[in-house]
């Protein structure tokens, strides 16, 4: 049972030591890391976001797969479809309800920001 020397015996967390590592070899040489599966979220924006190639009177173009749904929708509802219409203006609620909001300054009023008031009609005058 003994590989190399006599005293060293394989067994249970004794592996031989012809399969063990090198000193400085890792235990991962082709660095494989496993990386955390793509969450649900991430998934929906890169399958909406990938480009796919539509054709639109007669001519093919590029656009992405969002922009392919929608207009597809859009073309339904024209064409009279109630369902198409539906989903078109739930997806528009959507939008309007999700849109980034602005960036409001609002300045309090101090003697500071009444000198700057002034400075700047002063300058506006000038």
């Amino acid at each position: 049972m003994s590989g190399g020397s006599d005293d060293y015996e394989v067994g249970y967390k004794r592996p031989p030591e012809r399969t063990r590592w090198k000193k400085g070899q890792s235990g991962n040489p082709r660095r494989r890391n496993l990386s955390p599966p793509e969450g649900t979220v991430a998934t929906i924006d890169r399958l909406l976001l990938a480009p796919v190639q539509i054709t639109v009177n007669g001519e093919p173009k590029k656009a992405t797969a969002l922009e392919a749904i929608v207009f597809q929708l859009l073309q339904k509802a024209m064409a009279g479809s109630a369902r198409a219409s539906r989903a078109l203006l739930k997806y528009q609620e959507f939008a309007c309800q999700n849109l980034e909001k602005k960036l409001e300054l609002t300045f309090v009023d101090s003697d500071y920001t009444r000198a700057l008031a002034a400075q700047a009609r002063s300058d506006g005058d000038a």
